[in-house]
């Protein structure tokens, strides 16, 4: 049997999982909360794979240690805490990269037997199976490793409560990537209330209502256009570069909705991933609100230390002497910005990501940064009021729009996705001008009928209020707590009704895996 997190399995699963944790002696609720991690394991990935996540923290554990008795030393050098960091940190990312990263080594491998026969190309035939949620608790670990070498925590001290700091059964499928220092209330002893169990249960509700509801419906309409290019091009191809955003974002947001929500049903707040992304005005805003513990974990593990770094201090120092204060720092931010990006796509597994992430992000950011001067111009000349909400709206539009566009080769691939804007741009052109497709029921030979459309038009104008609603309020349930108690249910039994009749699931349907979950 192979548990996913959207499977009736996984609730039984947690409701029995919160039933004991709640019934055990609280000084012995972590060990429950590690026991039910491991038979999650055991249900949703290959058993034998967890002997990647016991080398991790076999090996944290030992550098960890290690560290803490060489500062209790006096004589204890400062270097030797440095050389034992990296040391770990370099074989838990070889351990990743050799899993993980097939791609990259696989075409080194291919490129050397081009040039000269080897026998590496046996390598290229072995069976590697990854770890569960590898990329995820390889980062977490990592960044534990440096909070413990540069002083921010202290080690654990007891290798199973370290073990269940990696493996922690909700986020082990698609994140969050926490530090060490968000899931320390994993060891806390805690109560069962009344708020916790709802508004965890509400959250998982939510995101069933995400994934199952509108993502899947919308994941119909994208794979049939970009599966048959030949047949579904023109505006087929905008629908489908438009619409991939919002199945990324229901699909993903929905997993960390369910993830987060049944943290919470153990009293354990697990770090948010997403803040209303698309109501961002500009890409920089929407990279702070969109896989916000990625983004985190790039600046303080590789951005920041290497933006402190002499060798880039110098760069700053001669750009600013060179092009002036403001805009020598800029390009200096802008080179130091390369690093954290390159991290990011290389994590993600294939060039294509390099791409679609790296190498597009990096450059909007870059554009964005050392044109604003330009921008700011343009804006004073034709008087535009930037505090009206229909600039606001444009900007929101933009950037998704830009989103869009990079992420094309995220999903398709560098050949494919050129291939997807290229036959989009056959609208503006005309050579492939088709709008009587949302007229003549064409768009229905993709598989869904007018009452799939009509379902994702109200899942996605209930995703904007709310997005809404949780920008005023915080969150959209802090405003709904303060209303009747009638309103609040009929609310909740609504969506629990329209994911229970149209939610994409049952016996002889199996939800696409979480986009997120092959990291």
């Amino acid at each position: 049997m192979y548990m996913t997190i959207t499977s009736f399995h996984f609730l039984i699963f947690v409701t029995i999982a919160v039933a004991i944790y709640y019934l055990v002696p609280k000084v012995w609720q972590w060990v429950a909360l590690l026991i039910m991690s491991l038979i999650f394991y055991h249900y949703a990935a290959r058993t034998r794979t967890i002997v990647f996540l016991l080398i991790s923290t076999f090996t944290v554990y030992v550098c960890t240690m290690w560290m803490d008795r060489i500062r209790r030393n006096r004589n204890g050098s400062p270097k030797a805490v440095t050389v034992l960091a990296a040391i770990t940190v370099s074989f838990n990312m070889v351990l990743w990269f050799v899993f993980k990263g097939y791609e990259y080594w696989a075409a080194a491998i291919k490129g050397i037997e081009h040039i000269h026969s080897t026998p590496l190309s046996g390598l290229l035939n072995m069976e590697l199976v990854a770890a569960l949620g590898m990329g995820y608790y390889t980062f977490q670990v990592t960044g534990y490793v440096l909070d413990c070498a540069w002083g921010i925590v202290k080690p654990q001290r007891n290798p199973l409560k370290l073990f269940l700091f990696v493996c922690f059964f909700p986020q082990l499928t698609t994140g969050p990537i926490s530090r060490y220092d968000q899931l320390e209330s994993l060891y806390q002893q805690h109560n069962i209330s009344y708020q916790n169990i709802t508004h965890g249960a509400q959250r998982v509700l939510w995101g069933f209502f995400k994934k199952l509801v509108l993502a899947e419906r919308v994941g119909i309409i994208v794979s049939g256009i970009t599966s048959n290019l030949e047949v579904y091009n023109g505006f087929y191809a905008w629908v489908a570069i438009l619409l991939y955003p919002i199945q990324m974002y229901a699909d993903f947001s929905g997993c960390m909705d369910i993830v987060i929500g049944v943290a919470e049903m153990f009293d354990i707040k697990l770090a948010e991933n997403f803040k209303n992304p698309f109501f961002s005005r500009t890409v920089q805003e929407f990279w702070q609100r969109w896989h916000i513990t990625l983004g985190a974990w790039a600046k303080n593990y590789v951005l920041y230390p290497l933006m402190k770094s002499q060798p880039m201090s110098k760069f700053g120092k001669f750009t600013r002497n060179k092009f002036g204060k403001s805009f020598g720092k800029k390009i200096a931010t802008s080179v130091s910005l390369i690093a954290p990006w390159f991290v990011i796509g290389i994590w993600h597994g294939g060039f294509r990501f390099i791409v679609g992430v790296t190498l597009w992000n990096w450059t909007i950011l870059t554009l964005g940064e050392l044109l604003s001067p330009v921008f700011r111009k343009i804006i004073k000349v034709f008087n535009f009021r930037t505090d009206s909400f229909s600039w606001h709206f444009f900007q929101s539009a933009r950037t998704y729009f830009i989103y869009a566009m990079g992420i094309t080769f995220f999903a398709e691939g560098v050949g494919k996705g050129v291939s997807l804007l290229r036959s989009a741009a056959k609208v503006i052109t005309g050579g492939a001008a088709n709008p009587w497709i949302f007229f003549d029921g064409s768009i229905l030979h993709l598989g869904i009928a007018w009452r799939d459309i009509n379902l994702i038009i109200i899942a996605v104008l209930l995703l904007i209020i709310v997005g809404i609603l949780s920008e005023k309020y915080g969150y959209a349930r802090n405003w709904m707590d303060k209303q009747s108690v009638l309103f609040r249910w009929s609310a909740w039994i609504i969506l629990f009704v329209l994911v229970l009749v149209y939610g994409k699931y049952g016996p002889e349907y199996h939800a696409a895996d979480f986009i997120y979950q092959r990291f």
